[in-house]
């Protein structure tokens, strides 16, 4: 199964204690820990003439110390008289200081385990140098060079840029994933504007936010090998609802099923 290297923060969480604030901080003020569900159908006809359709969970929690993030999809593909049930899991844990990340993803195809991969990495700052460690089919140690960033601070970067104004910001991030260990992501803020006014959004509809671009490119991956890029509309809270996605040419449109909010942790003791 391709390996999506979605935004860590679909839906994002809580501040950090005072004390662990650094200039993204205030970022971390805004964001609004939730649930979505989304239904997938695809844009496009495959090259091979499959047909595939199917859900996404993801959800953005906080304890007092990191970001968790999971994503559950289910992905259905039909062609050519077959009919193939494929299911990948993703968990992440960020600390607020954006120097440590730990994460797993396990895929299954018709019910069966097919893949497992989990690693970690540990940088020095926000913005690297740090080590990583990759267990899976094959282990990989690897060194992240100054200016790699976490999937969160990606996030809070972008956020930051769309509220300031910016068109476009470029970024080396590290995901560790199956063709997508350390990509580099082109960032282009469409417009600001407001989220749509269907139910299914709940609290989050005609809400103001942005349009955001997005392309990931493995860094050091063959010519014309993984690439990732995707199209949401993210509210200033930090909550996506409405995604499209595109994987090596396959496009699968997002559509909110249900956001729901979750609970703020306390951390004033």
């Amino acid at each position: 199964m391709r390996m999506l290297a979605l935004p860590l923060a679909l839906l994002a969480a809580a501040p950090p204690p005072a004390a662990a604030q650094d200039a993204l901080g205030a970022y971390y003020d805004k964001l609004q820990p939730a649930r979505g569900v989304y239904s997938l159908r695809q844009r496009s006809g495959d090259t091979t003439g499959a047909v595939m359709s199917g859900r996404m969970t993801v959800a953005g929690r906080l304890t007092c110390e990191e970001l968790v993030t999971e994503m559950i999809m289910d992905i259905r593909v039909s062609g050519s008289g077959q009919n193939v049930a494929l299911k990948l899991e993703q968990k992440a844990n960020e600390s607020r200081d954006g120097r440590i990340y730990r994460f797993s993803t396990v895929t299954y195809e018709n019910g069966r385990e097919s893949e497992r991969r989990e690693g970690q990495a540990v940088l020095q700052s926000r913005t690297g140098p740090g080590e990583a460690k990759i267990r899976g089919a094959a282990g990989e140690d690897l060194k992240l060079e100054p200016g790699t960033i976490l999937p969160g601070t990606h996030m809070l970067r972008i956020m930051e840029a769309a509220a300031a104004g910016k068109k476009e910001l470029e970024h080396r991030i590290f995901y560790g994933l199956d063709q997508m260990r350390i990509t580099n992501s082109r960032v282009t803020i469409v417009a600001a504007g407001r989220s749509g006014k269907e139910k299914a959004l709940g609290e989050f509809a005609d809400k103001p936010g942005w349009t955001i671009k997005e392309e990931h490119k493995e860094i050091g991956g063959t010519p014309g090998g993984a690439a990732q890029s995707s199209e949401a509309f993210i509210t200033e809270d930090g909550v996506t609802t409405a995604l499209a996605i595109s994987v090596q040419g396959l496009e699968l449109q997002g559509t909110a099923v249900s956001i729901e909010k979750l609970p703020r942790p306390d951390c004033r003791k």
